[in-house]
C-alpha cells in the first residue's frame, strides 16, 4: 500500500516541480488575497457559513501571485523546481511530507469512513486493529442513549486549497485517484468526483444536488473523541433525499474525494458528557446512515465491527471536521 502511495505522491510532486520550481523571489505582499474571492464564491453558491476547518484552508496567496504562477503553468518554455519557499508561500505539503506517506494510515478520513474504498487493506488486518466504535446502528441514536465515540481527531498535515486557475493546471486523472482508494469501485446508483479545488467541490455538489445554493453540513468539533458520550437532541436532514459526502484526500493541496449517496439518512445529533454539576453539551456530531448495504463487499470493515453481512442491515458512522455532507437547500 505504501508503494501505491508513493506512486500518486512521486507523479503529484513531478508536476508541482515542472509547474512551480524555482526561488520565489516575486512573493507579491498584495492585499488583494485569493481567499476574498473563495469566500465569495462560497457565498454566491453555499446556503451557510463556511466551516472552520475550510475557512483554514483557504489560498493565502494575492491575486497577483496566482496571476504569474498560472501564466508560468501555461507557459512551454518555463522549466522549474519547486522549493521550500513557494509551499510555505502557497501553504502546500511537499516532499518531506510525502517520504511519510504512511501518516494517512492512522487517520480516521482515510481508514474509517468508506471501508470499501480500503477493502484491500481490511482483508489483511485483524479485527482488533480497527476502532470498534467506527460503525453503529441506526437504533444507538435515542436521546439519552450512552455510546461511545470513535477516534475522531485527524493527523494530516495542513495544506492550503490552491485557486482554481492553478488547479485546474494540476493533471490528477482516475487512475492516480485509484491508488489512494484501492477497489473503489462506484456503488450502483453512485456518481465520484475528485475535486481539487474549493471552486470544484461546491461545483460538484451543485450539479449532483441541483438547485441554486447547496448547504454544507459537519461535525463542530472533536470534544468527546474515543469517550462515552450520552446522545442529546437529534435532528435529521434531507429526509432520505440524495446527499453528497466529501472526505479530504491526502495531497499536496487540500483536495477532497467526493461522492452521491442514496438510500441514506443523515443527522445532526448533540453528545452530551455527564457531569456532576449536570450534562454539558460538548460537541454536535454529523451521523450518516446507510441504509442498504447489500452492494458492500462481504469483508467490509463495517459487518466485522457490526456483525452482519451486506443487505442485512444498516450501518452508519460519523463525520469528522474534515469530512462534509452536502445537502440541497430547501
Amino acid at each position: 500500500m505504501a508503494t501505491n502511495y508513493s506512486h500518486l505522491f512521486t507523479s503529484l510532486w513531478f508536476f508541482l516541480n515542472l509547474f512551480f520550481c524555482f526561488s520565489i523571489t516575486f512573493a507579491s505582499s498584495s492585499s488583494s488575497a485569493i481567499s476574498s474571492d473563495q469566500i465569495k464564491f462560497w457565498f454566491e453558491n453555499v446556503e451557510n457559513k463556511m466551516p472552520n476547518p475550510l475557512l483554514k484552508k483557504l489560498s493565502p496567496l494575492s491575486q497577483k501571485d496566482c496571476d504569474y504562477y498560472s501564466n508560468l503553468l501555461l507557459s512551454k518554455n518555463s522549466i522549474f523546481s519547486a522549493d521550500a519557499n513557494f509551499c510555505a508561500l502557497a501553504k502546500l505539503a511537499c516532499t518531506s511530507v510525502f517520504q511519510k506517506a504512511n501518516i494517512v494510515k492512522d487517520t480516521y478520513t482515510r481508514e474509517k469512513t468508506y471501508g470499501r474504498f480500503s477493502a484491500a487493506l481490511h482483508r489483511h488486518q485483524d479485527i482488533k486493529n480497527e476502532d470498534p466504535f467506527a460503525f453503529y446502528r441506526l437504533s444507538a441514536l435515542k436521546e439519552g442513549k450512552l455510546v461511545h465515540l470513535p477516534h475522531l481527531k485527524e493527523s494530516l498535515p495542513d495544506r492550503a486549497f490552491l485557486p482554481q486557475q492553478m488547479a485546474s493546471k494540476i493533471p490528477l486523472n482516475y487512475d492516480a485517484i485509484a491508488r489512494i482508494f484501492p477497489d473503489s469501485d462506484t456503488i450502483q446508483g453512485e456518481t465520484e468526483s475528485c475535486p481539487k479545488s474549493l471552486e470544484e467541490m461546491v461545483g460538484f455538489a451543485k450539479s449532483t444536488l441541483g438547485g441554486k445554493k447547496v448547504v454544507a453540513l459537519t461535525t463542530k468539533n472533536t470534544r468527546g473523541s474515543n469517550s462515552a458520550v450520552r446522545i442529546g437532541k437529534i435532528k435529521e436532514y434531507g429526509g432520505g433525499k440524495k446527499i453528497v459526502a466529501c472526505h479530504e484526500a491526502f495531497l499536496p493541496f487540500a483536495a477532497y474525494f467526493c461522492h452521491s449517496l442514496s438510500s441514506t439518512r443523515l443527522y445532526a445529533v448533540d453528545v452530551v458528557v455527564d457531569r456532576e454539576t449536570g450534562s454539558n453539551v460538548v460537541n454536535t456530531m454529523l451521523g450518516i446512515c446507510h441504509m442498504d448495504t447489500s452492494q458492500w463487499p462481504k469483508d467490509h470493515v463495517a459487518f466485522k465491527i457490526l456483525k452482519f453481512g451486506p443487505g442485512e442491515g444498516e450501518a452508519c458512522h460519523w463525520f469528522t471536521q474534515l469530512d462534509l455532507a452536502w445537502i440541497a437547500d430547501e
